[in-house]
This record gives structure tokens, sequence and C-alpha cells, in this order.
């Protein structure tokens, strides 16, 4: 059985699990299941920025409502509690010469620590049989993007000031595979009953951290500076500490004794989130996994996909216009293309489900297919108009939503939406695809926030007029002397934005032109001099 605060990706599903979605502090949704277990691994906790109630809240009275919920429990073989290194920091008095132990008295610095120590008395304290595990510094591909390794990686690459000197501070950093060994272990040992444990795996330096990220860089020695604040290090912070001494490590000796051995060097363990986080700032690098474009037969969408191909992505390529997408890349290896109707909300659906969509996790979505209509509103079709807003709006939300949830196991992934200039005003004649494009906008600054911290990039981007199909699918004729942009142009444009950190971009000064005429002008001109210009392209 597995409890997760939200509803997990398929693997867990088909790995046999029954998932039982809600929260610790819900004993009701999963009490009665926990009858007739004989082992509890207790991972749930908030490691994120917060505060010492939020903490307490998730990560004290979450663990006592669930051993209030496992009280007289016959079955019961083993608790094993997820605790962490920063249970217990070091005492004020500590020089950090020397690698934690279990036997350190415990002196946490922060909210998160102080919260995972009170979580672990009570579990001391339940009368179950109890393992403790205290893990260093958990790596690997998928570790959250705000974790101290990912962060420090970032800091490499970018080539930030902190990067700059050559730290002489030590980690203990363990790969999760041979945490989840360890735990197993704590679960299945009789000589690990009533016990707690460090798992610390191998022990670095953070200089080998940015080397290994940015090697060659020139770097300013600290370990002289850290030898003469030495007899001071009881009065540092402790941030300062971590960069300079052994603060962050531990003697995982006692784990060993039981049979524990980690399988995977520092190095490689790292090396993935490097990996990972050199990808997530440069969007020339391929990311693992597949780049989806929609929209792909022509226009911006096949504009971005041969800019993508030309960097090495892998490609799932989907439109509705056949013979437009066959020629798109053709005869290319690395490139799927699937035909679909994105208007078509069951088409889509099926299209989720399909072991195109499914054989490898998604690393980036640009959701480029849009359909434009004009004409009064009271005298177009309103299945055309129902349609425009299938595709323009509904169906960006079906393979975002999906191609999140696939990126979040990952903690990496990029999701575009193309939207308009339009999206900033209303379009007498062509309303609901102004409309539509506002939607996609504003959903796409909600969704990047929403999940921003996932590591999912969302960019949303609203161009100008371009040299495309749309101008004569939608019926708007072009101007004398219009100066529309070429997508390739575009397309160059959104890939170097990726990685910016950037929720919207335009791509044109034509395109921030009109966002800001939209902004100044009172709406009432604003829509009465749009429509006079639309009406004369009638």
């Amino acid at each position: 059985m597995a409890l997760a605060h939200r509803w997990p990706d398929d693997g867990l599903q088909h790995s046999g699990f029954e998932v039982i979605q809600g929260t610790l502090a819900n004993a009701e949704a999963y009490r009665d299941r926990l009858h007739g277990c004989d082992y509890v691994v207790h991972l749930a906790g908030n490691p994120r920025m917060g505060n010492g109630q939020s903490y307490a809240l998730d990560n004290v009275e979450g663990t006592r409502a669930l051993v209030d919920a496992l009280a007289g429990s016959s079955t019961l073989k083993r608790f094993v509690f997820v605790s962490t290194i920063g249970a217990v920091d070091r005492a004020p008095q500590d020089d950090c010469s020397l690698a934690l132990t279990e036997q350190s008295p415990p002196h946490p610095t922060s909210d998160y620590g102080r919260s995972k120590l009170a979580a672990e008395r009570l579990v001391a304290e339940s009368g179950f049989p109890f393992s403790i595990i205290r893990p260093a510094m958990v790596v690997g591909a998928e570790m959250r993007q705000d974790s101290h390794i990912a962060v420090i990686a970032r800091a490499a690459l970018a080539g930030r000031l902190l990067a700059k000197f050559r730290w002489p501070g030590r980690l203990s950093v363990v790969h999760v595979d041979d945490l989840v060994a360890a735990l197993i272990l704590a679960a299945e040992s009789d000589q690990a009953s009533g016990r707690t444990f460090f798992a610390a795996g191998g022990e670095m330096r953070l200089s080998d951290l940015f080397e290994l990220a940015a090697p060659g860089q020139a770097r300013v020695p600290l370990a002289p500076i850290a030898a003469v604040l030495r007899p001071l290090a009881r009065w540092l912070p402790f941030a300062v500490k971590v960069l300079l001494y052994r603060a962050l490590t531990a003697d995982d000796g006692p784990l060993r004794e039981l049979g524990w051995r980690p399988r995977t060097d520092w190095r490689d363990s790292v090396a993935d989130v490097v990996a990972r986080e050199r990808t997530r700032l440069n969007p020339s690098v391929c990311p693992l996994g597949r780049t989806v474009v929609t929209g792909a037969a022509s226009g911006l969408g096949r504009a971005l996909a041969e800019a993508l191909y030309d960097r090495g992505r892998s490609l799932l390529l989907i439109d509705r216009d056949a013979e437009g997408l066959a020629r798109t890349l053709s005869s290319r290896r690395g490139v799927e293309r699937v035909l679909c109707d994105l208007s078509d909300y069951e088409a889509v659906e099926a299209l989720l489900q399909s072991d195109s969509w499914r054989r490898e996790p998604i690393a980036e979505l640009f959701s480029c297919a849009g359909v434009g209509l004009r004409g009064p509103v009271a005298a177009l079709a309103r299945d055309r108009q129902a349609d425009l807003f299938r595709v323009n709006v509904v169906a960006r939300l079906q393979l975002a939503q999906a191609a999140a949830q696939s990126m979040r196991q990952q903690q990496f992934g990029r999701i575009v939406l193309i939207s308009s200039s339009s999206a900033f005003q209303a379009l007498p004649f062509m309303a609901a695809y102004a409309a539509s494009n506002a939607a996609v906008l504003l959903f796409g600054e909600a969704l990047a926030a929403e999940i921003d911290s996932q590591g999912i990039e969302v960019l949303t981007v609203c161009p100008g007029g371009m040299h495309t199909n749309f101008q004569r699918t939608a019926g708007v004729r072009e101007r004398a002397g219009e100066r529309l942009s070429d997508p390739r142009d575009v397309a160059k444009v959104i890939i170097g934005a990726l990685g910016t950190g950037k929720w919207v971009i335009f791509p044109s000064v034509r395109a921030s032109a009109m966002a800001l005429a939209a902004r100044l002008l009172p709406r009432r001109v604003s829509v009465l001099l749009w429509r006079r210009l639309m009406a004369e392209l009638r």
C-alpha cells in the first residue's frame, strides 16, 4: 500500500501497489488499510522552504497521526522512519573536525531539522519496533531542483560568485538507490530494531562538485582561511561551517556493520544531477526524453521542429495535416509523426494513452497548433467557434497536464504554449480567436507559478503576425507593406528564451508594441480602434 499526497504517476500502480491519495492528518483515509501491515516506511514530510508552523504540522503532527493510526497493531514488525542529518547538525561547541555519529548531541539549526527531531522522538516513544534512518544529502537524477546539490550545481554552471571560490567544506552524499537499500535493511534486520543510524554514503568536497560542474575554472583557495578560523568555529554561523568544514558529514559505520554497502560513488551520484541542471540552463543540450511539437506540419510548429531536430532532439510531431506532416523532416531518423485532430477531445485523450506518447518520458512540449476564425460572432457557425476553443485552449490544457505529470517525476521539463499578441486586447471580428489566446496566456502564467518549484519551465509566447498559412486559413488579408515575422526567426527567439526563467516573451518589436498599447489605452478606445482596423481587413 502506498499513501501519496498527490496522485502519483501510473508507474506506482503498475508496480502492484494499492495507492491511496490523501494526507497523514486524514487518518480515516488509510487507518483501516493498516490492519495486517508488517512494515511501515514513513517517508512523507515537508522538506521545502517553510516556517516552523508548517513544518510542525506536516512533519510532527503528520507522524503523530500515523503513529496513532497504528496503535494496537499486532502485526507490525518494523516502523522505519526517514529523518535527516539536519535533525542533528552541530552543537555550538562542535568545531566540525569530525563526522557526526549516533552519539553526537542533536542541535538542529533549522525549523525543518527541529521538526524531524521531534518526529523521531514520537517514533521512539511509540512502543513500536522501530528503526530511524538519518540520510545525508540524498542525490539522484530525479532529486528536487531546489535541493542543495542541484542549487550548488546550477551556481557552478551559471558562473555565480559562490563558484568563484574553492570551498574546503565537505558533505556526505548518498545515492537514492543506496538509501533504499538501507531502508530495506533497517526493516528486515533484527539488529536494527530500536536503533538510529546515519546513511551517509560517500564524502565529497564542495570544491570537487564545482569542478565537476564547471571544470578548469580558476577559483580562489579558501583552505588557509578555514585553518585560521578553526579556533573560532564555534562562533561561526552554521552555513559558514558547512562551506569551510565537515559540518554535514556523518559516520555510517554502524549501518555498514549490519551489511549495508553503498554501490554508487559520489561522482556518479552527482553527475546525473549536474547533467540535468546543465540541460535546464542550456536549451542547446539535448534533454533525456522526447520533445513533442504540435502543429508541426507548417508555420511555427514546423520551424521549431526543424530547429529542435538540429539540436539533437528525439521528436514526436503531431498535426492533422497528413501531407504537411510527412514533409516535415521527411526521412529523418529519430522523428515520429502522429495524425491527430486536436479539436476532437477523445482523439487527444487516445493520443495521451498511446504508446507514441507513453513510450518515453516527455521532456519538452511545444504546443503550437492553433486556428483562427474571422467574422462577426453572430454570423459564424457555432461549431466552428467551439472547435477553435477546443484546439487553442482545451487541447493545450490536455497536453500540458499530461506532459507535466511525466515531467514532475524527472523534476525537469519544458512546456511552451504559443499564444498571440492578440491575447492582450479584444478583437472585433476575431473575438473567439483573441479570447482563446487570452485564455492561453493566463493559463500559461498560472501553470508556470504552480509548477516552477517542481523543475518544470512554462513559457508562454505571444508573437505578432508571421508568414504562415494562418492568414489564409483564418480569412485575414495581409496589408500592403505589412512586416510579418519569419517563423524560423521566431523559433530561434523561443529556443533562446528557454532556461532564462521567463514566463512570457514577445518575439518581435511589433508584438511588444501591441501588448504595450493594450495596457496604456483605455479598454473601450482600444477595442474601437481594433474594430476599425479589423473591418478594413474584411
